[in-house]
């Protein structure tokens, strides 16, 4: 069978045609790589754990001010039973008569009761102090070995700014700067009263126990028998003497 040629235009038109391709595969969309983090910091270091706040307090009370407490010795003086009283004022302005840490009292509060003393006496707290420890410790263990109890100081004298013997001339006297004590007699509970001067033998034994105590206890004691002055009374002070020396005159009868 004979082919059938084709014009040459038709040969050439398809010649020209051209090749058929092959489909371009579909895109595909990659995944996106995940975000880039934010550059790295260490996380800041945990903060100190702060104390708990204390509960505020109650301030203080404020302490009131004012002019210094008194002296050590009027501790003393109270705590020996002393009853104070309001110092008088000074009679006078002289020195020598000035007292160093006055004390004033009329009454001595003891575990056995009180005592009191016929009128109030003006004395230097230190004399003050070693009176009340006379009163306290001994004559009222006298007291006791007579099956009583003493309540009374007869007659007492305190300060007095005078010569001694209130002689014209003479030294000034330890009244002056209430460091002495007249004393002319006791009183007991029972109603006994002793004078501290007399002669009646039945009473000899207690003066002399009262003669030790007080001669014990003071440096000066000056009684019946010492001089014309102290006849019918005891005078007794703490008068300070070189060497320590001690004056006892009292002839107790």
């Amino acid at each position: 069978m004979a082919l059938a040629l084709q014009p040459a235009d038709a040969r050439e038109r398809r010649a020209r045609r051209p090749a058929p391709t092959a489909p371009e595969p579909a895109s595909v969309a990659a995944p996106l790589p995940p975000a880039r983090p934010a550059e790295f910091k260490a996380p800041p270091a945990p903060a100190a754990p702060v104390p708990p706040t204390p509960a505020p307090q109650a301030a203080e009370p404020a302490k009131p001010e004012g002019p210094a407490g008194p002296p050590a010795c009027y501790g003393l003086f109270a705590e020996r039973g002393g009853v104070a009283l309001p110092v008088p004022p000074a009679e006078t302005s002289r020195p020598e008569c000035a007292i160093e840490e006055p004390v004033n009292f009329r009454e001595v509060d003891l575990p056995e009761g009180k005592v009191t003393l016929d009128s109030a006496v003006t004395l230097r707290c230190a004399f003050a102090v070693e009176v009340l420890g006379w009163i306290r410790d001994d004559l009222t263990a006298l007291a006791q070995k007579e099956n009583t109890k003493l309540t009374k100081l007869v007659g007492v004298g305190g300060q007095a700014c005078r010569n001694r013997n209130a002689a014209a001339g003479a030294p000034i006297s330890e009244h002056a700067s209430g460091n002495a004590l007249d004393l002319f007699g006791l009183t007991f509970e029972n109603g006994r009263s002793v004078a501290l001067a007399g002669k009646e033998p039945e009473l000899r034994p207690l003066r002399e126990a009262i003669q030790r105590s007080v001669c014990g206890r003071f440096t000066t004691v000056l009684g019946p028998g010492a001089d014309a002055s102290h006849k019918d009374h005891l005078h007794f002070d703490l008068r300070q003497r070189t060497r320590g020396f001690r004056m006892c005159q009292w002839a107790v009868e």
